[in-house]
């Protein structure tokens, strides 16, 4: 499982106060998350897969436990369940050594019109398996 640290940013306006220049919106936050599963994926699996034009996402679910504040933030991106044509991540974001958010995001491969979803190949399954938390595949 894959671990970044990605800073995280705000685009206030220039005469906002420092209180909301150092909050960190969520969408700033999905924009990161995003940004940490693209690279995992990528890293994972090379060229078997283009996630930008390959995949779709069909579902995001954020939770945030704590205000997010611009600086660094450690990104962790876990594979949490694979099915034969989507794939759902669990994404933990910290700072300062605490949880701030978690979101689940799931993504379908498409196929070559954008309009169906494909299964994965074989190899793709392996790469992704590979993000995979090594306490989700331990057994008891």
């Amino acid at each position: 499982m894959p671990r970044y640290t990605i800073p995280l940013r705000n685009n206030p306006r220039p005469d906002a106060p420092e209180s909301v220049s150092r909050h960190v919106p969520f969408y700033c936050a999905h924009e990161a998350v995003g940004a940490a599963w693209t690279r995992a994926l990528v890293e994972a699996c090379g060229d078997l897969l283009d996630p930008v034009t390959q995949t779709a996402v069909v579902n995001v679910v954020s939770n945030f436990g704590r205000e997010l504040f611009t600086g660094d933030a450690d990104v962790v991106v876990t594979l949490e369940r694979i099915g034969t044509t989507s794939l759902t991540l669990l994404i933990t974001i910290e700072q300062d050594g605490v949880q701030a958010a978690e979101v689940t995001a799931t993504l379908v491969q498409l196929d070559s019109s954008r309009v169906n979803s494909a299964p994965w190949s074989p190899a793709q399954i392996a790469a992704f398996e590979t993000l995979r938390s090594e306490l989700a595949v331990q057994t008891p």
